[in-house]
């Protein structure tokens, strides 16, 4: 989804750039933030685990998540880490669509995904971004409190680190700013 993005965003400027129209200036910043944001939003967003925790970078910011701060994973929507009193979900992780979830029958659910009030959640399937990026979470989690590496009841007390990505967020108000401004100026 992020190539193809990146390929209207190229065949917006190559148009513009063919025409030689002046009054389509405002297209080639308009271009920049059409690929820009197909990287930040589809390429870039990313979900790791560590020992330290589990890592989400989003579209704006970061979020370290330490083992001991984790409370309940969930994969309705997407895959959603909750800590006491918040809620972090991951881009790189969202549920199937309606086509995945019917073509996967519940019968051929893989034996790992974890069961929910006796039912199989189309996002805990293995094979999809939810249910893989849980299954390994889980896995790492469950391992950890189970060899007694993680201490439990101090989720309270343990701070989620979570960092804004200055340096996206400008370049998305710059490239917004540019192509509001080239738009007004070939007005």
């Amino acid at each position: 989804m992020a190539v193809l993005t990146w390929v209207v965003a190229a065949l917006i400027i190559g148009s513009v750039l063919w025409s030689g129209d002046p009054r389509l200036a405002w297209a080639y910043p308009a271009g920049v933030l059409i690929a820009f944001l197909g990287w930040s939003a589809l390429w870039r967003p990313s979900v790791g685990v560590a020992d330290d925790g589990v890592h989400v970078r989003n579209v704006t910011h970061s979020v370290r998540i330490p083992w001991a701060a984790l409370v309940h994973i969930e994969t309705r929507y997407a895959l959603t880490l909750y800590t006491p009193g918040r809620r972090f979900v991951a881009w790189s992780a969202p549920a199937p669509g309606r086509l995945t979830s019917m073509r996967v029958s519940r019968n051929e659910v893989n034996r790992e995904a974890r069961l929910i009030d006796g039912d199989v959640r189309p996002s805990d399937m293995i094979g999809t971004d939810s249910g893989d990026a849980a299954a390994v979470v889980r896995e790492r989690w469950e391992s950890g409190l189970q060899a007694g590496s993680i201490p439990v009841g101090v989720a309270e007390q343990t701070a989620v680190h979570r960092v804004p990505d200055v340096p996206v967020i400008a370049i998305i108000i710059v490239l917004v700013t540019a192509t509001v401004w080239a738009l007004a100026a070939t007005q």
